[in-house]
């Protein structure tokens, strides 16, 4: 199969739009990372998602619609708290599961009852989604395992000969997948971390909201059950002493004839400056734009050395991709 990636506009959102409807699959942006698309109204285009993924049939996808409105369409009920989150965040990045109905398939859910939901805030997207006529299900477009795709390059390095379009869009925005949420008498439990934190949630729209992962079930949301992310050599992240601990595990690095490079914070640059290093961003929302893109950039290292960010609003999301990347790797 040719893939082609052509640029957002009125005859490629027709083009994929066509795809779409004929059972095929099309990646295109968001505001978080680029996705995977196909009609949550079709099981054998869903199945060619699993399948050019490489992705386990029991990791559950994302609905993605454009207009708040066709929600109703696909759940079954909306509660009051749904409706507030829905109001403060929709378009965004975050994605609510709620009591699915029958038209999404079961595919969709990982054999689950529920479904998650969201509207994305990037155009382009909501544009695609229109000219498809249906509910859009996507997962990241990469291979599965590997680091999300925020540019149409990385889809097309996992995804080439595997789908048809790929819609550029340029670099996503925010550069990790959306928060994931689900609501039980009132409360909102985060089940992935993302640009919407449990402050956000809890000031905008007077909720209280916890941490909650549960694996040991169906899994309800993407991003939970498996390991992701993962660069194609060795990560780890320092948290502790860090300046120290960095400039001595790179110095065993290179004495065991191996090159490590370093992704640091802007601040501390200066003290890496005789070293293989390149600045993550200066707050955790500057290095979740970048985790992904310099993860593919710099895997031809043989060790990544990542600092630890503790500074700005989305400390835990990042470190929820950072530490899957280093497959755990902590010092």
């Amino acid at each position: 199969m040719k893939t082609e990636i052509l640029k957002p506009n009125i005859k490629t959102y027709k083009k994929a739009g066509k795809l779409i409807r004929s059972g095929e699959i099309v990646a295109f942006p968001t505001e978080t990372v680029y996705g995977l698309g196909a009609s949550a109204l079709n099981e054998e285009a869903v199945k060619k998602i699993y399948i050019a993924k490489g992705r386990p049939q029991d990791n559950p996808l994302i609905v993605h619609l454009c207009r708040k409105k066709d929600i109703k369409k696909y759940v079954k009920n909306i509660s009051k708290a749904q409706k507030i989150l829905i109001n403060k965040f929709m378009p965004g990045p975050i994605s609510i599961i709620f009591d699915k109905n029958e038209k999404i398939c079961d595919t969709v859910c990982a054999g689950g009852k529920t479904v998650a939901i969201r509207i994305p805030e990037n155009k382009v997207a909501r544009k695609f989604i229109k000219a498809t006529k249906c509910p859009i299900c996507a997962p990241s477009a990469n291979t599965s395992k590997r680091p999300s795709p925020t540019l149409a390059s990385h889809v097309y390095d996992d995804m080439n000969t595997k789908i048809p379009l790929i819609i550029d869009g340029g670099q996503t925005n925010i550069g990790i997948e959306s928060t994931v949420v689900k609501v039980d008498n009132n409360m909102v439990y985060i089940l992935r971390p993302g640009k919407i934190s449990k402050e956000m949630i809890q000031q905008k729209c007077n909720l209280v909201a916890i941490d909650k992962i549960d694996t040991s079930k169906i899994p309800q949301s993407p991003g939970t059950k498996y390991t992701h992310y993962k660069p194609k050599c060795d990560m780890v992240i320092v948290k502790n002493d860090v300046v120290n601990n960095i400039n001595n595990l790179y110095q065993k690095t290179i004495r065991n004839n191996k090159k490590p490079i370093i992704f640091c914070k802007a601040e501390n640059e200066k003290y890496y400056k005789d070293k293989n290093h390149v600045v993550l961003g200066q707050n955790s929302e500057d290095a979740s734009v970048n985790l992904f893109k310099y993860l593919r950039t710099y895997e031809n290292n043989d060790l990544i050395i990542s600092e630890y960010f503790d500074n700005g609003n989305m400390v835990e999301a990042l470190f929820n991709r950072m530490i899957k990347s280093a497959s755990g790797n902590l010092i």
